[in-house]
């Protein structure tokens, strides 16, 4: 299995990280994307990359909530200096349910990070809350600018079942990080959405340290739950769970441009 979303550089697991990816190469859990959400964290991203070469895959980038924090062209710098390293631009995006950055501030680091994909052909791993009109529009101007010279892809982080951004990602060949949420109760919607969309267009994703599966909701979550998401995706779509985890691996390997042999 490809966790293609956990925060490794996030402090609670850093101080434990062998042991961590130990336990998950354990249930079946041996490739990882780890985001950046500033630079401190983006650094730490290449820092563990280079530590599990092959196994650990780093992106790095600005999320909407620390855009008051970082500066894009500090993002860049790391991109110039370790091009080779680096798989995907992110976890960037708009984040209107907490606002702890001006929405203009964030609005205008989406734009500064969109234009380091474009220039250095990256996929982008976006953070989507209660912003969707706002995304989407942004990323129509990006795409048409960008389509000419490179094939923009990218994966809408932690969907949450929302029917325009599943058209929008299924139309403009994106992808769609489901985790922890599918297996929550209150979320049939989410569920309804991915049976119809099937595995083509799905990755999966742990959001590790949150967004813990149901079976284990109170504690801390780590890349190993995915055993869980795997389980609720077979249920849905009518599929064994080794065809759920051979489909999405192949779906992030080509989203990260990755080879198969990279593990």
């Amino acid at each position: 299995m490809f966790d293609t979303h956990c925060h490794f550089n996030l402090d609670e697991f850093y101080i434990d990280l062998e042991n961590i990816i130990r336990v998950s190469e354990e249930i079946g859990v041996d490739r990882f994307l780890v985001p950046g959400v500033d630079l401190g964290t983006s650094e730490r991203s290449l820092l563990i990359s280079r530590r599990y070469p092959g196994m650990v895959f780093s992106a790095v980038g600005i999320h909407p909530s620390y855009s008051n924090q970082s500066d894009a062209k500090e993002i860049m710098n790391i991109i110039e200096a370790n091009r080779d390293e680096i798989v995907a631009i992110g976890e960037i995006g708009l984040d209107f349910y907490r606002d702890y950055s001006p929405r203009e501030k964030q609005q205008s680091t989406l734009n500064e990070m969109l234009t380091l994909a474009r220039e250095y052909n990256l996929p982008i791993c976006l953070h989507n809350r209660d912003a969707d009109a706002h995304l989407l529009k942004t990323l129509d101007v990006w795409y048409q600018n960008n389509i000419q010279n490179a094939n923009p892809t990218g994966v809408f982080h932690a969907y949450d079942g929302s029917e325009m951004i599943v058209d929008w990602a299924i139309k403009h060949g994106f992808y769609l990080g489901i985790g922890g949420m599918i297996t929550y109760k209150k979320n049939e919607a989410l569920r309804e959405q991915v049976r119809n969309i099937g595995a083509d267009h799905i990755v999966l994703e742990t959001d590790s340290p949150y967004l813990t599966p149901a079976p284990c909701r109170r504690e801390c979550n780590f890349p190993g739950n995915l055993r869980f998401v795997v389980e609720t995706l077979s249920k849905l779509l009518g599929i064994e769970e080794n065809e759920v985890i051979t489909k999405t691996d192949e779906n992030a390997l080509k989203l990260f441009g990755l080879n198969k042999k990279s593990r």
